[in-house]
C-alpha cells in the first residue's frame, strides 16, 4: 500500500481511538465527585461518594460482583486448561476444534437466552426426566435460574469464556513448541497430565495473561448476560450502576459514576490480587515441579476438569438448540421433552418487529465491521512501512507502535466506567439517538479484535510478491488489492466473522448511543427476556445467534473456493460475451 506520512497517521489514528475514552472517563469521573454544570453542580464534592457507601444493596452487589466475576475466570481457565491438556495432537481433538466456533459466535444473551429455556423450573432439563424420575406433573418451586448466589450467572460466563480461553490457547501453541516439549516429556515417562502441569502450563501462562485479564474484566462489569441469567435481588454492581444511571432521578447520576470509578477500581485490585496469587501459587508449586515424579494426585484436578469441560460445552449446544424449538413451538405443555404441536406462526407474527430488528443489527454490525477492517489494515501497514525502514531507530518505533498499545484499552476498561460519560458528549454534539453514533461506538469494541486478529497474519506476509508484480506492472494500490489483499482471504474472512460476531452482541453501545430509538435483536431479545413469552424471545435469540454462525460458516467455506468461483465466472462470462458477439 503506497502510503506517506505513516508516523502522522499512526498518532493521528491513535487520538481518534483515545479521545473518546478519555471524554468519557472524564464525564464519569467529574460526576462522581459532584461536578456536573448541566445539572447546577459547579462545586467539587464527596457527596457521592457518602451516599454510595450509605447504601446497603451497594455492598451486596460488591459481592456478588466479586464472586461471580472471580470464580467464574478461575473455572474457566481450569476448564479450557484441561481440555487442552487431555486433547492436544490427538486426531479426534481437530473436530472438536471446529465445534469451538458456534459458542464464540454467539453473542452473551443468546446463550443466557437458551440456559433460560434449559435451565429454569420448567426448561428442558427437568422435563427431560419428569415425571418418570422426578415426578413432576408441574414445575417445581425451584429458583435455578437467576438464584442469589449467582450460580447460573458463573455458569453462563463459564460456557461464554471457556472456548475463548481454549481458542486462545489453541492459537499460541506453537510459539512454546509444545508438541516436541510433550514428545521429550512422554519419552522419560511422564504421564500426559503430569508433563502438563509441570512443562506446558507454566510455559503457557505468560502468553495467555492478557485474554485472561480480558476475561475477568467482562465477568466483573457483564451487563446483558447479567440481566438475562444473573440474580437480582441483589443484582452485580454493574447492573445496579446501569439501573441508577437509567434513573428518573438525575441526580442518581452521581452516586452511579462514583459507583462506576469504584467499579474500576475493583478491576485494578483484581487484576493486581490475580497477579499476586499466580506468583505465590508459582513459588509454592515449585519443588513439586521440579521434584521429578512422573505421576502425582493432582493430575486428577485436570482429569476432573476434563469431564466438567465437555459437560459444560454440551449444555452450551443443548442451550443453542432449544432457541429453534421454542420459536417453532406452537403446543408444549409440561412435563413434554417436545413440543406436542409445531407452527411458522411465530415467526411469522413476530416477522415485522424480526425484520426491523434485523435489518438495524445488520446495518449496524457491518458498519462497523467495515470501517474496523479498513482501518485495522492501515494501521496494519503504517507498522510494516515503519518496521521496513532503513533507519535502525525506525524499527524501534515500530516495536512501541503506539496504537498497538491503546487498541487494548476499549476491551479492558469496564463499558459501565465510561460509555455513560461519553453519552454527556454525544448529548453535547447532538448526536444522540443517530446511527453513526452507534456505529461509531460499535467500532471501538469491534477494531481491537479486527485487529489482532489480522495482526499476525498480515505482519507476516511474504512482501517479495507484492515487489515483483509492481515491477512488472506498476500499479500498487490495484496490486496490493488483486496480490496480497487476494492471498490474505482467510485471515481477512476470519477477522471479519469475529468483528461482526462482537458488534452483534453489543447491549450497553447500542442503548447509549441509541437511547431506544434503533432496537437491535441484542436489545430487544434482553429486554424481552423477563416477558415469558418465550416463543418470542426464542425467535429474536435464534436470529440473533445465526448470523455469526452463517458469517463464520462463510469465513471458512468461502477462501479455499473463491479463485475457484472467480475463474469459472470469468471464463462464463467471456464465452456468454463470444456467443452475443
Amino acid at each position: 500500500m503506497p502510503l506517506k506520512h505513516t508516523t502522522l497517521i499512526t498518532w493521528l489514528m491513535a487520538l481518534l481511538l483515545i479521545l473518546p475514552i478519555a471524554v468519557g472517563l472524564i464525564g464519569t469521573l467529574l460526576p462522581a465527585f459532584q461536578y456536573f454544570p448541566p445539572l447546577g453542580e459547579h462545586q467539587m464534592a464527596f457527596t457521592p461518594w457518602q451516599n454510595l457507601f450509605a447504601q446497603g444493596e451497594f455492598y451486596a452487589s460488591l459481592k456478588l460482583t466479586l464472586i461471580t466475576g472471580i470464580v467464574a475466570p478461575i473455572i474457566a481457565l481450569w476448564l479450557a486448561l484441561s481440555l487442552l491438556a487431555w486433547g492436544y495432537e490427538r486426531a479426534f481433538f481437530k473436530k472438536f476444534e471446529a465445534l469451538l466456533s458456534p459458542l464464540l459466535a454467539i453473542p452473551h444473551a443468546a446463550i443466557a437466552i437458551g440456559l433460560l429455556f434449559l435451565l429454569s423450573p420448567s426448561g428442558w432439563l427437568v422435563r427431560l426426566f419428569s415425571p418418570w424420575l422426578t415426578g413432576f406433573d408441574r414445575p417445581p418451586n425451584w429458583i435455578s435460574v437467576q438464584d442469589p448466589y449467582g450460580l447460573s450467572l458463573i455458569f453462563a460466563l463459564v460456557i461464554k469464556e471457556m472456548p475463548y480461553l481454549l481458542f486462545v490457547m489453541l492459537a499460541t501453541m506453537k510459539s512454546i513448541q509444545a508438541r516436541e516439549s510433550l514428545q521429550v516429556c512422554q519419552s522419560l515417562g511422564y504421564s500426559r497430565y503430569t508433563a502438563w502441569r509441570k512443562v506446558l502450563i507454566p510455559q503457557l501462562y505468560p502468553l495467555i495473561r492478557l485474554p485472561i485479564f480480558i476475561v475477568i474484566t467482562f465477568s466483573l462489569t457483564v451487563v446483558d448476560l447479567a440481566l438475562v441469567i444473573g440474580p437480582n435481588t441483589p443484582s452485580t454492581l454493574a447492573v445496579t450502576l446501569f439501573r441508577w444511571f437509567n434513573d428518573p432521578d438525575l441526580s442518581m447520576r452521581f452516586m452511579a459514576s462514583a459507583g462506576a470509578v469504584f467499579l474500576m477500581l475493583s478491576i485494578a485490585l483484581v487484576l493486581g490480587g490475580w497477579e499476586m496469587a499466580h506468583h505465590l501459587l508459582s513459588k509454592i508449586t515449585r519443588t513439586e515441579r521440579s521434584n521429578g515424579k512422573r505421576h502425582g494426585l493432582t493430575d486428577a484436578v485436570l482429569a476432573v476438569g476434563r469431564i466438567l469441560g465437555l459437560v459444560t460445552l454440551l449444555s452450551g449446544f443443548v442451550a443453542l438448540l432449544l432457541l429453534p424449538v421454542w420459536s417453532l413451538a406452537k403446543r408444549w405443555r409440561f412435563p413434554d421433552a417436545l413440543p406436542s404441536q409445531w407452527t411458522f406462526d411465530n415467526l411469522e407474527r413476530a416477522a415485522p418487529l424480526l425484520i426491523t430488528l434485523t435489518s438495524n443489527t445488520l446495518i449496524i454490525a457491518l458498519s462497523a465491521t467495515l470501517i474496523a477492517c479498513l482501518v485495522s489494515l492501515l494501521m496494519l501497514e503504517t507498522k510494516r512501512l515503519i518496521a521496513t525502514g532503513t533507519n535502525q531507530r525506525n524499527n524501534t518505533r515500530a516495536q512501541h507502535h503506539a496504537f498497538d498499545w491503546l487498541i487494548y484499552v476499549p476491551i479492558l476498561l469496564p463499558q459501565i466506567g465510561f460509555l455513560f460519560g461519553l453519552h454527556v458528549l454525544l448529548i453535547y454534539l447532538d448526536l444522540n439517538g443517530a446511527l453513526s453514533a452507534i456505529i461509531a461506538l460499535h467500532l471501538m469494541y469491534v477494531l481491537p479484535y479486527v485487529y489482532l486478529t489480522l495482526k499476525g497474519p498480515y505482519l507476516a506476509y511474504e512482501e517479495e510478491y507484492l515487489r515483483q508484480a509492481n515491477r512488472l506492472n506498476h500499479k500498487p494500490w490495484r496490486n496490493y488489492v488483486l496480490i496480497k489483499l487476494a492471498m490474505l482471504k482467510p485471515a481477512l474472512f476470519t477477522a471479519f466473522a469475529i468483528g461482526f460476531s462482537v458488534s452483534i452482541a453489543q447491549y450497553l453501545p447500542t442503548l447509549i448511543a441509541g437511547e431506544g430509538r434503533y432496537s437491535t435483536l441484542t436489545t430487544e431479545a434482553v429486554a424481552q427476556a423477563a416477558s415469558g413469552d418465550r416463543k418470542q424471545v426464542g425467535s429474536m435469540a435464534l436470529l440473533q445467534a445465526a448470523f455469526p454462525i452463517l458469517v463464520f460458516w462463510l469465513a471458512l467455506t468461502l477462501p479455499p473456493r473463491w479463485t475457484k468461483w472467480r475463474l469459472a465466472l470469468k471464463m462464463t462470462l467471456k464465452r456468454k460475451t463470444k456467443c452475443s458477439a
